[in-house]
This record gives structure tokens, C-alpha cells and sequence, in this order.
């Protein structure tokens, strides 16, 4: 399974198209239960979302759902601590879920190649057709990261669907920052939020903010 986010092994073994045998491993101890101790356990919320910078929310959110149980707060957090703690984990579930889907999966799916020689009109595709014919041209394929290198994946899909998916890819790198900005608005920051403490959360709603 390629480009997993994070430091994780999976091994199948595969007989006569049959999985015989999986394993999934994780290759790297980050020491976060070590460094975690003796610490004032508030410090759990900021500390923890450093596991991760693409889905930093989620572990912070953990920690101070944990803190919530811990303090005997967990029944208490006021209607707005909730809704902004959702938003503010709402708004990463979809960011992280772009940057899987489309910046790190689809590149083992979808040929880039085939925007080469497009000849529509989507400004999204001429940048990208520009984009490789500059690398082409200079004789670097650098040039052509995060495209290259390139691994052999599964390009099946006809040429058509390879080019909306190529415009998809760029488009959802907006999709994206708009995701993050969602979070910032009400988190201060992404990645690596500062609003999400035990209890609730340290920003309020605003007129501004909602708009």
C-alpha cells in the first residue's frame, strides 16, 4: 500500500491471488510517551498534535477529550466549546483527507502524462500542460516534483478521466487551503491549533468569524 502518511509497513503475503498472510507495522517509536511524562498534562493538547502535521487536530482533539474525563469536565463543556471543537476537527478531517486522497494516492492512479498534449480550454490542465513542457524543455525532470520521480501505479483510466482527475488534483490543493484556513479562523493556527484546551475551547464566535 503505497504513500501512507506516517511511518507505517504493510506486508501481504499473496498466493495464487489469495492473501495468505498481512501484517501491519509500525517502523518508528517517536518517544511522545517518554517526553509526555512529569509534564503539566494540559501541555498533552499542544504537545501531542506535533505526532502529525497533516492531522495534528485530531490527536490535540484526543488529548483534550482525555483531559475532559480526567478533570471530571467531560459533561460540562459549554454548547459552543463543542460545536467550535467540531469545527475545528471538522475542517481537518477534510483537509487530511484531500491531501490522502489526491496528493498522496492519486498519483499511483492517474497518468499526468496525459496532459501533455491537451488541447481544451481548463486553465487548471494549461498550467500543468505548461508546467511539464518548462521541465521538458529544460532538460530537468526535477522540475516536474511533486510529479516526479515517477513510479509505475495502476493508469488505467482513459485519457479523459486521467486529465479531470489531474484538474482535480490542482483544484483540491485550494480546497485544501481553504480547509486550513476554516481552522485557523477558530484555532488561531493550522497546523498545530492552540484553541482546543481541556474544557472546551479559548475562541469565541463572532459575526466576522462566521462570515
Amino acid at each position: 500500500i503505497t504513500r501512507i502518511e506516517g511511518h507505517l509497513k504493510i506486508e501481504a503475503t499473496v498466493d495464487g491471488g489469495e492473501v495468505k498472510d498481512a501484517k501491519c507495522v509500525g517502523s518508528l517509536f517517536r518517544g511522545f510517551e517518554i517526553f509526555m511524562k512529569d509534564r503539566d498534562p494540559r501541555d498533552a493538547v499542544h504537545i501531542t498534535q506535533r505526532i502529525c502535521g497533516v492531522c495534528p487536530t485530531s490527536h490535540g482533539t484526543t488529548a483534550a477529550l482525555n483531559l475532559d474525563a480526567a478533570f471530571g469536565v467531560a459533561d460540562k463543556i459549554p454548547n459552543n466549546g463543542r460545536i467550535l471543537r467540531n469545527l475545528i476537527q471538522g475542517a481537518n478531517y477534510i483537509a487530511s483527507h484531500i491531501v490522502h486522497f489526491y496528493h498522496l494516492a492519486a498519483l499511483d492512479y492517474v497518468d499526468v502524462t496525459e496532459v501533455a498534449d491537451y488541447d481544451g480550454t481548463d486553465p487548471e490542465l494549461l498550467k500543468v500542460k505548461d508546467f511539464i513542457a518548462r521541465a521538458l524543455a529544460a532538460g530537468d525532470m526535477s522540475m516536474l516534483a511533486p510529479f516526479y520521480p515517477r513510479y509505475e501505479g495502476d493508469y488505467r483510466l482513459p485519457k479523459k478521466v486521467a486529465q479531470a482527475a489531474v484538474a482535480h488534483y490542482v483544484e483540491a490543493l485550494n480546497m485544501r487551503r481553504l480547509a486550513h484556513e476554516l481552522s485557523a479562523i477558530y484555532s488561531g493556527r493550522m497546523p498545530h491549533s492552540v484553541a482546543v484546551v481541556a474544557g472546551g475551547v479559548t475562541s469565541h464566535p463572532s459575526i466576522d468569524s462566521i462570515s
